[in-house]
């Protein structure tokens, strides 16, 4: 019974191991997996999205420095980036191939950037996207997505 009891102990501790093992990061790169290291299941589709544009005050068509820039997906944060002095931004990240994505803008500095402006979230369709330099398989490749110049809307007394 004793015997019984270590062999049934070490099976049980060998495949708790090796699920262990199974389960490590497998790193990052355009290989389907995305920049934070998660690797893609077997059979899921992969793509990388580029988002890039300028974001400028509705009032006086200044750019605006630091904007939270944050690229979604359905269920995760595909990239997160801030705009320059120029107000320039540029995104880029992996997720599931041909989706509506959103880019949401949020002035986390404050007045520090010349005013408080109201946060506001846009649409980034890549449903009819051609994707590029894709593997054949199950990465599909990179498309990206000029947004242009969005205008954010100073946010009044009454708002804050």
């Amino acid at each position: 019974m004793v015997r019984l009891s270590k062999i049934y102990r070490i099976l049980i501790s060998s495949l708790l191991a090796f699920l262990g093992f199974s389960c490590g990061n497998g790193g990052g790169g355009n290989d389907g997996n995305n920049e934070w290291g998660s690797p893609a299941e077997y059979g899921m589709p992969s793509a990388t999205y580029k988002a890039k544009g300028i974001v400028v005050s509705e009032a006086d068509n200044k750019p605006i420095k630091g904007i939270n820039i944050v690229l979604k997906g359905y269920y995760n944060i595909v990239d997160i980036a801030y705009t320059d002095e120029e107000g320039s931004f540029s995104l880029r990240g992996d997720d599931f191939p041909y989706q509506e994505l959103s880019v949401k803008l949020t002035d986390e500095d404050g007045e520090e950037n010349g005013g408080l402006f109201s946060e506001m979230e846009i649409e980034a369709d890549y449903t009819d996207k051609t994707f590029t330099g894709g593997s054949g398989a199950w990465y599909k490749g990179e498309a990206e997505l000029d947004l242009g110049t969005i205008k954010m809307k100073p946010e009044t007394k009454d708002e804050i």
